[in-house]
C-alpha cells in the first residue's frame, strides 16, 4: 500500500507540475487552453471553469493540455485571437519548454528543502558503526549499528579513516576488534574478507568486514540552503547528462534505465527511509522528467522544438502529413521502450 501511494504520490506532482508549465506559459502568452488533463483518455472525471476543462484521465502515466490552434486548427485559415498558432515561434518555443522548465525548478524547491530543514548527510570521522552489511564478517561477529571501534590489535585508534587503514592490508587475517558498547568493553576477533577497488593505478584488494560510518543531518537554515540546493541540483544534472551520454556512445544496456515498475519499487523505498529521501527522490527523477522531455525526439516537448527549428528556418511550417508521420514512427519508437524498460524493471525487480 506505502509503495502504490508513494507512486501515486510522486507521478502525480510531477505530472502535475509539468501539465502546469505548459498551462501557465501558454496563459502568459495569451494561447487559449481547452483543455489540462491529468492522465490519458479516458477521462474518469471532468470540470470545466471558465474556457478550460480540467479532467483525470485513467491512464495516470502522463498528462496533456489542449491549445486552441494546436494539431490541425493551426494549418487551416487564418489563426485566430488565442490561436497557438497566431503566436511567434518564440512564444511557442517558451509554451513548449516551460513543462520541462517547471520540473527542474520543482527539483530546486524540494532540495531547498531538504537541506534547509533536514540537512544533507555529513559522514561523521569517529569510529561508530553507523550501519552493517547483512551477513558481512561484521554481522556475523555481532556487531551493531552504534558499538564504536576503539582499538585494533590492541592498537588504540583515533577515528574512522585510520580504523579503516589498519583493516585494509588485513584481508583473509584474524583482527581483534575492541569494542565500546553502550556502558560495556569486550574484545571480538573478525576475519576481513578481501574486496576489489579502483585504484589510481589500476585495481588493488583491501580487506573490508562489512561496517558503514555513521551519518548526522545538520539543517542548513532558509538562506544558507540557497547555494546548496543549486549546487546538488547541479551536481545531479550533470550526472544524468554524463549517462545519456554514455547511453548515446554505448547503447542502452540492461539495468541502464528503469521504467515504471522500478519507479514503483523505488518510491516505495523513499517513503519507508523518511520524508527526506521520498522528496529527494522526487526531485531526482524531476530532474530525469525535466530532461528527458527536452530531447528531440517526436512525441516529446523537444521533438516539438525540432518542428520550430525547422520552421524557422523553411519560413513556413511543416506539413501535417508530415508530423503525423512524425509522431507515429515516435509512438511506435516509445511503445517498443516502454515494453523493453517494463520487462527489463520486471527482472531487476524479482532478480531475474
Amino acid at each position: 500500500m506505502i509503495t502504490i501511494l508513494a507512486t501515486i504520490i510522486i507521478l502525480g506532482t510531477l505530472i502535475l507540475v509539468h501539465e502546469l508549465g505548459h498551462f501557465v506559459a501558454a496563459k502568459l502568452c495569451g494561447v487559449r487552453v481547452e483543455k489540462f488533463s491529468l492522465g490519458f483518455p479516458p477521462t474518469l472525471l471532468s470540470k470545466k471553469f471558465g474556457e478550460t476543462e480540467y479532467g483525470i484521465g485513467a491512464i495516470p502515466f502522463g498528462g496533456y493540455i489542449r491549445m486552441t490552434g494546436d494539431g490541425s486548427n493551426g494549418e487551416v485559415g487564418e489563426p485566430q485571437i488565442g490561436d497557438l498558432h497566431s503566436k511567434s515561434r518564440c512564444a511557442r518555443a517558451f509554451i513548449v519548454s516551460a513543462g520541462s522548465l517547471m520540473n527542474l525548478l520543482l527539483a530546486v524547491v524540494i532540495f531547498w528543502v531538504i537541506i534547509a530543514f533536514h540537512g544533507l548527510g555529513e559522514v561523521s570521522k569517529s569510529a561508530v558503526i553507523g550501519g552493517v552489511v547483512m551477513d558481512s564478517p561484521a554481522d556475523s561477529a555481532g556487531l551493531v549499528t552504534g558499538d564504536s571501534i576503539i582499538a585494533i590489535n590492541n592498537e588504540t585508534i583515533a577515528g574512522w579513516d585510520e580504523m579503516a587503514s589498519m583493516v585494509h592490508p588485513r584481508t583473509g587475517l584474524n583482527t581483534e576488534f575492541r569494542v565500546a558498547r553502550d556502558d560495556s568493553i569486550f574484545i571480538i576477533a573478525i576475519t576481513p574478507g578481501g574486496h576489489v577497488v579502483a585504484a589510481a593505478d589500476g585495481e588493488k584488494e583491501i580487506g573490508l568486514i562489512g561496517i558503514q560510518p555513521s551519518v548526522f543531518y545538520k539543517p542548513a537554515g532558509v538562506l544558507k540552503a540557497v547555494p546548496g540546493a543549486f549546487a546538488l541540483f547541479g551536481e545531479i544534472f550533470l550526472s544524468i547528462g554524463d549517462f545519456i551520454e554514455k547511453i548515446i556512445d554505448s547503447g542502452i544496456q540492461r539495468g541502464d534505465i528503469g521504467g515504471p515498475v522500478l519507479i514503483a519499487k523505488m518510491a516505495g523505498v523513499s517513503a519507508r527511509a523518511g520524508w527526506a529521501a521520498f522528496l529527494f527522490f522526487m526531485a531526482a527523477l524531476s530532474i530525469n522528467l525535466g530532461i528527458l522531455n527536452m530531447l528531440p525526439f517526436p512525441v516529446l516537448d523537444g521533438g516539438h522544438l525540432v518542428y520550430l527549428g525547422i520552421e524557422a528556418i523553411r519560413r513556413k511550417p511543416l506539413s501535417l502529413k508530415a508530423k503525423l508521420v512524425a509522431q507515429q514512427i515516435g509512438v511506435l519508437i516509445l511503445l517498443a521502450l516502454m515494453f523493453y524498460v517494463t520487462v527489463n524493471d520486471i527482472f531487476f525487480v524479482l532478480g531475474g
